[in-house]
This record gives structure tokens, C-alpha cells and sequence, in this order.
């Protein structure tokens, strides 16, 4: 079957101008179109739905793209029973209730004395998309809805980051955890001697304030007696490992398991659109594929 995949790994890849630009272009093309929502944030899969709406508000063939989360994937698959300590499912009927209604719907808060215990956020009266669970005021859990009201998605927050999360099938269990990980990487840039990048990211402000004094001809000449050299630079990289529950299968990054998720669509006839800032990491686990990019 003729088909074309936009993989949305992020937010930003999802708002940059290319993105619409490439998805109105495969509409064009009178085939089957289909948006995977593989988001390390469970919840972010609203804001993508929102956006679609939004497009196919303005444009009419944005409405007929399929939009696929992981948790539609996973629904039937076997998974492992959480504890209660991390499900941690709030009976939201012991705490005092206020509505509020915001840009995304109704937003409902919850209070224990005058402390917020937890926050609901709605499309409308009947149809829950995000519960953020909170403790001391700091943001501890957040739980992520489907389109029929069920949790699809849990993770455990620290520090206003998600460490671990979990993606539930259909019964409730656990079919994955994305684990949080950092890591010290170094890059290593030669330089040559007029290289923008001598000026602008590895040279002293004193030292870039007298080049941008000196005459062309003098600034010239002293770029010209510079030497090429390395620079290394040290930097913290954030990586995701994935655990599939139903084999035990541990993926050391997520990229890998996006791998495995889109041969399960992939077919000869098949294009596939992947964010340019991840092409180069996802590119290696597909080598035989063609990919695009917006």
C-alpha cells in the first residue's frame, strides 16, 4: 500500500514552518497519510492532535491525516501490573474542587486545605486529557489520557522533569518504561582560522571586541597570521532507554525502539518524513530505508 510517514519525535520538529510545508505537499499526492506521535511526553500527543485541528480548521484535507500514538500501538499488548505507589491514582472526590476554563478547555483544580493536590485538564465536560498529580507544590506525577478517558500514560516527575514514565495498555498495566538518563559527551571542532566560530563561541569577549575594531585590511592580515587549531567541548547529552515489559527486550535509546515501531508500517512502497534533527541518529537503525526530512 502507498503510504506516507511523518515520525513527530518533538514539539519543536512539529511547529517548524518545513513540517506543515511537507505534510500539505503529501496531501497532493492522494494517498494515505499517517502522523506517528512517538513523544517521550505522553501528554504532548494532545498538543499534536490540537495542532492537526488546527490546520485541518483552515484547510480541510489536514482533517483526513491519521494520527497514531505508541499507546494505540501497544493497547494490546502484555504488560506488568504497577504498585499502588506508582500508580498513585488519586480519588480527586476527598479534595475541594474549583473549574477554571483556559485556552486547551476546563482546567479543574484540586485542594487539600488550600493546597493544590492536583490539576485536570479537559477538552470539555466529559473528556479528560492530562491529571498532574502535586506534592509540597512541586509537580510529582503526570498522567496522560486517550480520546475514550482512559490513563494511557504515567510519569513520575523530579524536579519539574520526567524520570520515568510509563505507557499502560489497555488494562491498565505497564507495557513500557522510558527511563531518563545524562551523560558527559565531548565534541571535537577543528578550526580553521577564519572560522565564524572562533569568534563567536571559543574567543574571549575582549578578543572579539578588537577584531570587530580593526580596519578590513588590519583584521585581515591578523586572521590570516592565526593558526587552525582543535577545540574540544564538553556537554550534557540526555538519552532515553526503553523497556518492553511483554519481553524484557531493554532498548539503550529510544531511537532504536522507534526503529522497531515503524517496521511495523514499513512497506517498499512506503515514504518516510523524520525531523532533520534526528536524522542523523535514527538514520543508522534504518540504512537500507530512504528517509526524508522536514
Amino acid at each position: 500500500m502507498q503510504q506516507i510517514i511523518f515520525l513527530v519525535t518533538s514539539l519543536d520538529g512539529l511547529h517548524k514552518p518545513n513540517f506543515t510545508k511537507q505534510l500539505k505537499a503529501a496531501l497532493q499526492q492522494n494517498v494515505t497519510i499517517k502522523l506517528l506521535v512517538a513523544l517521550v511526553d505522553f501528554d504532548a500527543a494532545w498538543e499534536v492532535r490540537q495542532f492537526i485541528e488546527r490546520l485541518a480548521r483552515d484547510d480541510e484535507r489536514f482533517s483526513h491525516v491519521r494520527i497514531i500514538t505508541i499507546a494505540e500501538l501497544y493497547a494490546q499488548e502484555a504488560g506488568l501490573a504497577l504498585s499502588a505507589e506508582e500508580r498513585h491514582d488519586l480519588d480527586l472526590t476527598a479534595y475541594d474542587e474549583r473549574v477554571f476554563a483556559d485556552q486547551q478547555g476546563q482546567l479543574r483544580r484540586y485542594l487539600d486545605h488550600g493546597h493544590l493536590v492536583a490539576e485536570l485538564q479537559q477538552l470539555d465536560d466529559k473528556t479528560p486529557m492530562v491529571l498532574r498529580q502535586y506534592h509540597d507544590d512541586q509537580l510529582t506525577q503526570v498522567d496522560t489520557y486517550d480520546l475514550h478517558g482512559q490513563v494511557v500514560g504515567i510519569a513520575k516527575v523530579k524536579a519539574g522533569v520526567a524520570q520515568t514514565s510509563y505507557l499502560l495498555n489497555a488494562q491498565g498495566d505497564a507495557t513500557l518504561r522510558l527511563t531518563r538518563h545524562q551523560r558527559e559527551v565531548e565534541h571535537v571542532y577543528n578550526l580553521g582560522a577564519d572560522s565564524a566560530m572562533i569568534a563567536t563561541e571559543f574567543s574571549s569577549a575582549k578578543e572579539v571586541a578588537a577584531l570587530n575594531n580593526m580596519s578590513k585590511r588590519k583584521r585581515d592580515r591578523t586572521l590570516a597570521n592565526s593558526v587552525d587549531h582543535t577545540e574540544m567541548i564538553t556537554a550534557t547529552e540526555t538519552y532515553y532507554s526503553v523497556l518492553v515489559y511483554a519481553t524484557y527486550h531493554r532498548f539503550n535509546d529510544v531511537f532504536g525502539f522507534y526503529q522497531t515501531v515503524l517496521d511495523r508500517f514499513m512497506t517498499p512502497q512506503t515514504q518516510l518524513y523524520v525531523d532533520l534533527a534526528v536524522n542523523a541518529v535514527l538514520s543508522p537503525q534504518m540504512p537500507h530505508q530512504l528517509i526524508f526530512n522536514y
